[in-house]
């Protein structure tokens, strides 16, 4: 009996611990508290941050440095981008594509002088992807091969292709290849900024030279563009770095 009646403490005693340690799991206690929740990154839709880019009216004004073709290092240089809508279709001048269409205005300021370039650019509204480019004043244009895809969930730290193409000799029907482009997009941490970094990179056909660049603007919080850019290239003999203030 006195068998049994041990067995039947040592039963009550491990119901008991266990009935406590149950009721201090249910309300938090004994000291641990349950592991938070993680934290969901944010995401941004890029289709949206570029659909802002080619149909709404944007300027922005940087400030940097280019070097080379003949000039001291380090020269002052500024720049002023803008972009603005255009109504309709357009024609792609090399490749007879029909798409819809936007201005984008480039002018430099660098030892008193001003150059100034404006391109017509072509992309596909449905996809927001680019179909090329043409400056008919400057004899340049481009046109896409392949296209890419901006995601509309992307994170930083995300990459992702966004087209391939060829940079034309000239803009005339039939033309041949000057260089041969990938483009890539890259969402980036930029101290508290985040950034949405359109990058190219071009294999020049007669020498093999690649050229670069990229083209970086701000990410606000619901996907739309933000104050911030900056603008990089390298060329054979020249290289530019400008941000805005």
């Amino acid at each position: 009996m006195s068998e049994q009646l041990k067995s039947s403490a040592r039963l009550v005693a491990a119901a008991s611990l266990a009935a406590i340690v149950l009721a201090l799991q249910a309300c938090g206690g004994g000291g641990s508290d349950a592991p938070p929740e993680p934290v969901k990154p944010t995401t941004y839709d890029l289709q949206a941050a570029m659909t802002q880019y080619y149909t709404k009216a944007n300027t922005w004004s940087l400030s940097g440095t280019v070097s080379g073709g003949g000039l001291p290092a380090g020269t002052p240089v500024s720049m002023v981008l803008t972009t603005a809508p255009m109504t309709g279709m357009g024609t792609h001048p090399v490749s007879g594509r029909l798409s819809s269409h936007m201005s984008q205005s480039m002018t430099l300021n660098f030892l008193g002088t001003s150059h100034s370039s404006t391109y017509e650019s072509f992309f596909d509204a449905g996809t927001v992807q680019s179909e090329g480019q043409a400056s008919l004043a400057d004899d340049s244009c481009e046109a896409s091969v392949t296209k890419g895809r901006l995601s509309k969930t992307a994170k930083v730290g995300d990459t992702g292709p966004n087209g391939s193409g060829i940079e034309y000799l000239s803009c005339k029907a039939g033309s041949g290849a000057e260089a041969n482009y990938v483009d890539t997009w890259a969402v980036k941490q930029d101290g508290a900024r985040v950034l949405l970094c359109l990058e190219r990179s071009a294999k020049v056909v007669a020498t093999g030279f690649t050229r670069t660049g990229s083209q970086c603007h701000q990410l606000n919080a619901d996907s739309s563009l933000g104050s911030y850019v900056s603008f990089s290239e390298k060329l054979e003999d020249t290289s530019f770095e400008l941000k805005t203030p």
